[in-house]
């Protein structure tokens, strides 16, 4: 008796599957770190990495957002502008400004910045407007897009609704 109910629970395994649908993880979607800050990041780890990485930094402090701002970082080796965008405790929303950067300085940080954004979105979209060139991904986790010109570079980061 207790061979035939083991060979049906092993039957039943077999057919139903190892592990079912249900308790299989969806895997986070990408989201890259900037100078250790990344998207959905905690409030409190955000401002822990603000104090090691910037000179200056001010915070503003509305009903439903907290901006956190410095213009003093340095980003792949270059000076930048960083706004933090934090709602429900978590980053929501990242922007880098670069200053204007001067021949290989800017060149190099535009050619590294695509590559680095296409390891975790793939390719994306790109088009041109006049002298301004964007480079668009959109994730089930938001928006992300990559514009520069030959006058500025910009990264914004944008985590979408939570699902």
């Amino acid at each position: 008796m207790p061979f035939i109910r083991s060979t049906i629970l092993f039957a039943a395994f077999l057919i139903v599957g190892a592990v079912p649908s249900a308790a299989q993880k969806i895997p986070p979607p990408p989201r890259p770190a900037f100078a250790g800050i990344r998207i959905a990041m905690p409030e409190d780890s955000v401002f822990l990495v603000m104090r090691r990485i910037a000179l200056r930094r001010d915070t503003l402090y509305t009903d439903s957002v907290t901006l956190l701002e410095s213009d003093s970082v340095r980003i792949f080796g270059q000076p930048a502008y960083l706004q933090l965008q934090i709602a429900h405790h978590r980053v929501r929303t990242i922007v880098i400004n670069w200053y204007a950067l001067s021949g290989d300085g800017y060149t190099g940080l535009s050619g590294t910045l695509l590559a680095y954004l296409e390891r975790f979105f793939g390719h994306g979209i790109v088009f041109n407007d006049q002298s301004l060139t964007y480079h668009r991904w959109e994730t089930e986790d938001g928006t992300s897009e990559l514009s520069h010109s030959d006058k500025y570079l910009r990264v914004f980061l944008k985590l979408g609704k939570p699902r």
